[in-house]
């Protein structure tokens, strides 16, 4: 794909590898939609986005709910007139004994990870497919190739994204758009430095490993689909 011009919409991307990604996309000439929940991380990242020659749309809002993605799907439109890709990355993380498993969190946690996923895929593969073009990359984890009950609604929630890229897949298929899921290995993100790993952090990724996958992805050509790809930490292979 010829990513100039073409515009993405990037969720999560207030930090962290949605942030990185933003940023790798607006250089490569994409015109960039980015979305938080936190709009002081959306200010810092558009301060950046400014300085690159591209146009873009900064939305703070909570992708957990229906009527947010539908202003999200609607915004992008009315400025940019079409999508071309969509960057599913927003996705919370809690590190929670199973036995202390609140409802609360799970809702929380699938309302995030996989429903928001759902509904605005849902919208956007429509329109990629009545344009016939387009790109889809939903970001899973390392997590959900095998649960633990630690992270257990987070792995369970990045496992199920696994089977919602095969159904866009499908579909996506007979109309010359392509889905792919990434699953990211340790990478140091805020997030997961929060998470508190055993794992000492020089051993972990940085974003712009997941980042460079993007790209790697977006810049096959038509010819070509990578359904699934697998970044690890060369140094520690194990969430």
């Amino acid at each position: 794909m010829d990513l100039n011009n073409k515009t993405a919409i990037i969720t999560g991307s207030g930090r962290g590898i949605g942030k990185n990604i933003a940023l790798a996309l607006a250089k490569a000439g994409c015109n960039i939609v980015i979305t938080s929940r936190t709009k002081m991380q959306l200010d810092e990242v558009a301060a950046e986005l400014n300085k690159i020659n591209i146009e873009f749309l900064s939305i703070t809002l909570d992708l957990s709910k229906k009527e947010n993605i539908d202003l999200l799907f609607n915004e992008t439109l009315r400025k940019f007139k079409k999508i071309d890709i969509l960057i599913n990355n927003a996705a919370v993380l809690y590190s929670i004994p199973f036995f202390e498993l609140s409802e609360e969190i799970w809702d929380k946690t699938m309302d995030i990870n996989l429903k928001s996923v759902f509904l605005l895929s849902q919208k956007v593969l429509k329109h990629m497919c009545n344009n016939k073009n387009g790109y889809i990359i939903n970001i899973s984890s390392t997590a959900a190739l095998g649960v633990k009950p630690s992270v257990a609604a987070y792995g369970i929630s990045k496992l199920a994204i696994s089977g919602l890229s095969q159904v866009l897949y499908d579909i996506g298929k007979s109309c010359n758009v392509k889905v792919s899921t990434v699953y990211p290995g340790m990478t140091d993100t805020e997030m997961l430095r929060d998470f508190n790993p055993p794992v000492s952090s020089d051993k972990w990724m940085l974003p712009e490993d997941i980042s460079n996958c993007i790209l790697f992805l977006l810049k096959q050509s038509n010819r070509t689909i990578v359904k699934d790809i697998i970044p690890w930490a060369s140094k520690y292979d194990q969430i």
